[in-house]
């Protein structure tokens, strides 16, 4: 039962793979419409204190508008190790001011479990430089022993300066609901520090972690 249960929690663990260098990124579960510009990318590690686990995920654009992301999770608490391969690919261009759409579809899975879940959801992001970005994600999770359960959530984020702090909410059927609130800044060019902080049903943690552009 552990081991189902680990599996349901990497689907937010891996939402964090899709970040942009424009807008969103972590520490936000709630994925956005934007990508790497073509012929880069970055990689993102984080502790999560919930599970002990510490996560990697590298992604990279190999055209414009096209992402490929993958992720590695090391749960200390259960022993377990979580991974995920994703493609995102935008359905029309990032605003400065204005909506955009975009896709995520993804498999993961954990290592030595013979299940596994396909996971997809639309993106929707809107940007205003007078009242700062919203991200809406719609979707499911499908674990291959049982139906798919349905998610969605919605962020909101507003920079102030260096600093961009955000709130969050996210739903998956079978789970409680989880609520965020989180900060990043730039310490030196392309390197990003991040934390956050989670409440999901009676759990309480927090979240930290940076990220590198190249």
């Amino acid at each position: 039962m552990k081991k189902i249960d680990f599996a349901k929690k990497a689907v937010f663990l891996v939402m964090s793979v899709c970040v942009s260098t424009a807008f969103a990124g972590r520490p936000l579960l709630v994925d956005d419409a934007n990508t790497n510009e073509a012929g880069h990318g970055h990689l993102e590690s984080w502790f999560d204190k919930e599970n002990n686990a510490l996560s990697f995920s590298p992604a990279y654009a190999p055209i414009e508008e096209l992402e490929l992301g993958a992720n590695f999770t090391n749960s200390q608490l259960t022993s377990e190790k979580a991974y995920s391969f994703q493609l995102k690919k935008l359905f029309s261009s990032s605003q400065e001011n204005g909506c955009n759409t975009g896709a995520t579809l993804g498999r993961s899975a954990v290592i030595d479990v013979s299940g596994y879940s396909i996971y997809g959801w639309g993106i929707l992001t809107c940007n205003s430089t007078n009242w700062g970005t919203v991200h809406a994600n719609l979707g499911w999770d499908k674990p291959n022993t049982s139906s798919a359960n349905i998610l969605y959530g919605v962020a909101y984020e507003y920079p102030l300066g260096n600093l961009v702090p955000n709130i969050e909410w996210m739903h998956l059927e079978g789970s409680e609901n989880t609520t965020s609130i989180g900060l990043r800044t730039e310490i030196v060019k392309n390197v990003q520090l991040d934390g956050s902080y989670r409440i999901q049903g009676d759990n309480k943690y927090w979240t930290l972690g940076g990220k590198l552009q190249f």
